[in-house]
């Protein structure tokens, strides 16, 4: 197979990887997804042995990163405001900030009941939203073993919110 750099790639793949990313997340506002994906595959450069064709192995790593970003939102969606300082400027009313202290309280209050080990992971990678590798560095521990605990986790907190009347 012929020696491209990623810029050669970048300039004969970009609206495939565009396209495929617009479709496939059903947003024309890819731009970041499809640097990322380029970043991505930078880094992975050295990795690739040819086996399949560059754009297969650019929309391969693009719907990775995709269904990676999701599957980490998906548990944190719903709760996810609650750590953000934006507000919305129709939501500065004293009833949506009471709720939303009531909120921070019971998700600290359940975070802090999880034990050490859960809480951590959990703040490393739903928060922190590291990598299950990078929180293993940190953690000292496998990427499996951070995957484990923190489904645990996830569970156990889960169990605290229901039984606190948290929606």
């Amino acid at each position: 197979m012929e020696e491209h750099s990623i810029e050669d790639w970048f300039h004969m793949y970009e609206k495939d990887i565009t396209s495929f990313l617009v479709y496939y997340t059903g947003s024309a506002d890819v731009e970041d997804l499809v640097q990322d994906t380029f970043l991505q595959a930078l880094k992975k450069m050295p990795g690739f042995k040819g086996g399949s064709h560059p754009k297969t192995w650019l929309i391969s790593i693009a719907r990775n990163m995709v269904i990676d970003r999701h599957r980490r939102s998906m548990v944190w969606r719903k709760i996810r405001h609650i750590f953000s300082s934006d507000q919305q400027p129709h939501e500065n009313g004293s009833e949506y900030l009471a709720l939303k202290n009531e909120e921070h309280r019971q998700l600290y209050g359940a975070i802090s009941q999880l034990s050490p080990p859960y809480r951590e992971t959990v703040i490393l990678r739903g928060i922190l939203e590291l990598s299950a590798k990078e929180a293993g560095e940190v953690l000292k521990c496998t990427p499996n073993k951070v995957h484990v605990t923190y489904h645990r986790s996830l569970k156990r907190m889960r169990e605290i919110l229901e039984k606190e009347g948290f929606r």
